[in-house]
């Protein structure tokens, strides 16, 4: 696969069957433990898991396949960060995670997080989103719609 992005970790993550998560900020409970359900059934497989991890559910997310030794992708919005946390570096030391920037910006802002999230959306298999619109547009909505309109496997956790 071509990646022309500022990368650090294992690039090969990306020729494996992968899954995108994406969240609303803010998550109801249920939505919450629908999630992490559905991420404790991804420990069990060999999908890799790439997100933007921004939002507080997608961190949590991370957190929890992090610690499981799960293999991720985490693509930032905005350029690489100089230090990880121990944790996050030893992952990228051990091959179990790629961090990529998919803009050389130092903040993420709107544009950036739709760039980041169509881009996520573009390099995974299948796509699992954790929406919570409470009567607003969400920007996911409208790419879970664009995504649901393909042949692609795409879920809504509701």
């Amino acid at each position: 696969m071509a990646f022309d992005y500022d990368y650090t970790g294992n690039r090969s993550l990306l020729d494996r069957t992968s899954v995108a998560f994406f969240a609303s900020r803010e998550a109801p409970p249920a939505l919450c433990e629908q999630a992490l359900r559905w991420a404790e059934e991804c420990r069990h497989t060999d999908r890799v898991v790439i997100s933007g991890f921004q939002s507080p559910l997608e961190k949590e997310v991370f957190q929890r396949l992090l610690q499981a030794r799960h293999p991720l992708v985490w693509a930032l919005g905005r350029s690489l960060y100089q230090r990880y946390a121990p944790e996050v570096q030893a992952a990228i030391d051990e091959g179990r995670l790629l961090v990529f920037a998919v803009r050389s910006t130092r903040r993420v802002g709107w544009h950036t997080a739709q760039v980041r999230n169509f881009t996520i959306a573009s390099l995974s298999d299948e796509s699992v989103y954790a929406l919570n619109e409470q009567g607003r547009h969400s920007s996911l909505r409208t790419l879970y719609e664009l995504e649901a309109a393909t042949a692609k496997t795409v879920r809504l956790l509701s």
